[in-house]
């Protein structure tokens, strides 16, 4: 993960829980968005299910970026971190239709 690509996680992030707390009275955890691919899988969802298209947007911005990282990633990575240590490509493939509802 190249600094350029962290910087605009950490922006796209940043954006997505202020948007979040404009909009349902709920923010995240910015870190934990990062960090944790399940926890990111659930705040995007949300972020899907919302109606506004800001949200929507900033979603898809967000599993593109950590798409890319994943797909780019390589062992002379400057943090010394391979491809093993990125996003989860299912993650980023994962349409929200495709959740079973009950």
């Amino acid at each position: 993960m190249n600094y350029r690509s962290t910087n605009r996680r950490l922006q796209l992030a940043t954006r997505i829980h202020y948007a979040l707390l404009r909009d349902i009275g709920q923010g995240i955890d910015v870190g934990r968005l990062l960090k944790h691919p399940l926890y990111a899988r659930d705040v995007l969802l949300v972020c899907d299910a919302c109606s506004g298209h800001d949200l929507r947007r900033l979603a898809t911005a967000f599993r593109g970026v950590s798409m890319s990282d994943a797909m780019g990633g390589s062992a002379s990575d400057a943090s010394g971190f391979g491809a093993s240590q990125s996003w989860p490509a299912s993650l980023a493939s994962m349409p929200p239709d495709s959740v079973p509802v009950d």
